[in-house]
Order: structure tokens, then C-alpha cells, then sequence
């Protein structure tokens, strides 16, 4: 589902950026792995509004999960990251701005 433009720049990772509450959730992981029900402690939403948002963090690939037994961990893929403010900076380097 990934969305690469010409640029370089994955579309789905700026989408799934594009929402405060991801932003949230990713400033709470940290550099830790934590599961949903530990995220929606340290937040104001409901696990399954967490889950939600997890999901779609997911997909874009900008996190990475592992299970142990029934819980899943989530931590921040840096790679992702990483690679879409190469992407970005390569456009501006362009000189379009």
C-alpha cells in the first residue's frame, strides 16, 4: 500500500504523520516498545481508538510490532523515518523553495 511519487517520498508515511494523535502516540513510544494498552494509559484515548492509530503506523511501516503471547509491542522503525527526511531534503535541494 505504499505510495512512492517521484520524489522519492512515500506518500502513506506523510498521511499517516499527518494526524496529531499518531504524533502522540509516537512521542510515547519513544524509543521504548510498548503495547496498546499501555499507550492508552499514558493517553486520553480509548484502546481501541489506540489500536486504530497503531494500525495505521503500522502500515506505513513507520512502526514495527512483535508479539509475545497474546500482547503485541510496537516500536518506532527509525528506518522509515529516516528515509523520508532523506527523501525530504533531497526535494528541497532541488530548489523548488
Amino acid at each position: 500500500m505504499s505510495g512512492i511519487n517521484q520524489n522519492d517520498m512515500d506518500i502513506e508515511v506523510i498521511k499517516a504523520l499527518g494526524d496529531e494523535t499518531r504524533i502522540e502516540i509516537l512521542k510515547i513510544i519513544g524509543k521504548k516498545e510498548l503495547n496498546a494498552s499501555d499507550i492508552a494509559v499514558k493517553c486520553t484515548l480509548s484502546r481501541p481508538t489506540v489500536s486504530h492509530h497503531l494500525q495505521v503506523l503500522k502500515r506505513a511501516r513507520i512502526l514495527e510490532a512483535r508479539k509475545e503471547g497474546k500482547e503485541i509491542y510496537y516500536s518506532v522503525n527509525m528506518y522509515t523515518l529516516k528515509g523520508l527526511s532523506q527523501a525530504l531534503l533531497r526535494f528541497i535541494s532541488m530548489g523548488f523553495f
